[in-house]
């Protein structure tokens, strides 16, 4: 097995573990999750708790949402660790009024008072509604937008303040202290907020609520994280033993890569080789051709090129004879043909390409 394929053999393995120690820790969560008391469970999977008020004629009923636990509260002193227990499981308190106590309504606003709609309504409560801003308590949300006519439809809950003061002073006496009002017969009207810090009771139920998820939080932790190290501490355990053949898969990658890079260095040399002929052979082809009243004073090689000079008896009939030869082409005198007086002789100059023509 050569270097590439065991270092792919590796990525692949190393891959399959992380998906087989996902699959598992999905497993090992869920099996931890059910180890947990019921209540815990309860509590983690339990939405948030509303504490609704409805004034009736001589006392008020309580509602806890979403788990139905009703109270009829009066003077009665032994309904005391009930409401207490209510209001330490509920989020928030919210009074809800009658309809005949509230002012539910529809009005139209111009889409760029979007932005700033709790002034707006103030300033024109009277011009929507029977009263000034000063005399209620309103809330509102916005219900649809028409981009065509650049206006949003806003919609309106509001209550007079003189009737809902009393209320709210009764029930501070019973220790409730309401932080929101809602309308009894339109659960989906707007909510409104009032400005009023949230009673003892309620934070001291949420700060029991925060200790007791922060207690869940940390037991959880401890549950999964001493595994979890003890697994990722084996995982990086088991990657450094895997760093040296790694390493050494990449070292023979390396040298397989050298390698290929000679050969192919080698073989460009033999091609180059194979398509110059050597100097040997080219003397050999003129000793060979050049006839025998020709002889050569002087023999140069030069970049695919060569030069002959010498005299001949008929140096005309050279050009002829070495275009013949397979090894010469582009053969032309570069000089003129002048006679030795002393040897009758011509003297000529030829230069000629040799190879393959046109390389």
């Amino acid at each position: 097995m050569d270097g590439e394929k065991f270092t792919k053999l590796l990525h692949h393995y190393r891959r399959l573990s992380w998906q087989l120690l996902a699959t598992f820790w999905q497993w090992w969560s869920r099996q931890l999750f059910d180890l947990l008391p019921a209540s815990i469970t309860h509590r983690l999977h339990s939405q948030q708790q509303r504490l609704l008020i409805y004034p009736e004629q001589k006392h008020f009923r309580l509602k806890l949402e979403p788990d139905g636990e009703q109270l009829l509260l009066n003077d009665d002193t032994e309904q005391s660790g009930l409401l207490a227990d209510m209001q330490r499981r509920a989020d928030s308190i919210q009074l809800c009024l009658h309809g005949k106590d509230v002012l539910h309504t529809r009005i139209s606003l111009p889409a760029a008072t979007a932005g700033n709609l709790d002034n707006v309504l103030r300033f024109e409560m009277d011009r929507h509604t029977p009263f000034h801003a000063k005399q209620v308590y309103f809330g509102y949300h916005i219900a649809t937008q028409n981009k065509r006519h650049s206006l949003i439809q806003v919609e309106l809950l509001l209550t007079p303040r003189a009737q809902v003061d009393a209320q709210l002073t009764e029930l501070k006496m019973l220790g409730l202290v309401p932080t929101e009002l809602a309308s009894a017969e339109h659960p989906q009207a707007p909510i409104i907020t009032l400005n009023v810090p949230p009673g003892a009771a309620i934070i001291k139920a949420r700060r029991v609520k925060a200790l007791r998820g922060a207690l869940v939080l940390v037991m959880l932790v401890l549950l999964i994280a001493v595994p979890l190290y003890q697994r990722q501490h084996r995982i990086e355990s088991l990657n450094a033993q895997l760093n040296i053949p790694r390493q050494r898969a990449e070292q023979a990658a390396d040298l397989k890569r050298q390698l290929e890079e000679l050969q192919q260095s080698r073989q460009f040399l033999a091609r180059e080789k194979a398509r110059q002929p050597s100097t040997l052979s080219l003397l050999d082809t003129l000793t060979r051709q050049l006839p025998d009243h020709t002889w050569l004073s002087r023999f140069e090689l030069h970049d695919g090129s060569v030069q002959l000079r010498g005299e001949s008896a008929s140096a005309s009939e050279l050009i002829g004879i070495l275009e013949a030869s397979p090894l010469f082409f582009d053969v032309h005198f570069s000089s003129p043909v002048t006679n030795n007086p002393a040897t009758s002789k011509d003297r000529f100059m030829i230069d000629a390409r040799f190879g393959e023509e046109g390389s």
